[in-house]
C-alpha cells in the first residue's frame, strides 16, 4: 500500500514499506478475531490489543503531526516524547516546569500550524465514525475547543482536590 516517492531518502522508504507490511500482516490477525478479543491484555498485564492498535496510530499521527510543526515553525528544535506517542508507564513523572513547557508548546503549535492550512484541505469532507461527516473547516473549531475545553477539566480537578490557586 505504501506510495512509491522517488525522493525520499532509503532508510525512511525502507522503513515506510517495513510498516506496511508489519500493518498489513496485523489487519490480517484482526480479521480473524471478535471484538472480545480485542479487548483482551496479556495474561501478565499490560495493554490490550485495542490499546496496541491506537497507540500504532496515535504513534504515527503524532509523528505526521510533528513533521507539520516543523515545517511551519522553522525555531522548532524539541519536542516531548508524548508528541511522538511515547508516554509509557515507568518513566519519571512529569514535573511543573515540563507540564508549563508542554502547554507552551501546544500554544505554539496551534498558533504557528493551525492557521497553516490550504483551502483544498479545508474544504475536504471527512468522517469521524460515531461523531459524524463534515469538511475539515467544520471539524476544526469542534477539534481545537474540544482539545481546550479540558483546561476547564484541569481546574475542576484542582478546585475538587482543593489546591486551586485563587481565581480558578
Amino acid at each position: 500500500m505504501t506510495e512509491s516517492h522517488p525522493d525520499i531518502p532509503g532508510p525512511i522508504a525502507d522503513a515506510l514499506a517495513e510498516a506496511d507490511a508489519a500493518l498489513g500482516r496485523l489487519g490480517a490477525a484482526l480479521a480473524q478475531l471478535g471484538d472480545g478479543d480485542l479487548h483482551r491484555a496479556h495474561r501478565d498485564g499490560g495493554w490490550t490489543v485495542a490499546q496496541v492498535v491506537s497507540h500504532i496510530n496515535m504513534c504515527a499521527l503524532l509523528w505526521l503531526g510533528d513533521l507539520k510543526r516543523i515545517e511551519c515553525d522553522p525555531e522548532l528544535r524539541f519536542v516531548f516524547r508524548e508528541e511522538v506517542g511515547h508516554d509509557l508507564t515507568g518513566y519519571p513523572p512529569p514535573t511543573i516546569e515540563l507540564a508549563r513547557q508542554q502547554l507552551a508548546s501546544t500554544r505554539r503549535t496551534l498558533a504557528t500550524a493551525g492557521p497553516v492550512v490550504s483551502a483544498d484541505v479545508l474544504a475536504r469532507t471527512i468522517e469521524i465514525p460515531d461523531l459524524g461527516t463534515m469538511t475539515v473547516e467544520e471539524w476544526s473549531p469542534l477539534i481545537i475547543g474540544h482539545a481546550s475545553s479540558h483546561t476547564e477539566q484541569a481546574f475542576e480537578i484542582m478546585r475538587d482536590r482543593e489546591f486551586a490557586p485563587e481565581g480558578v
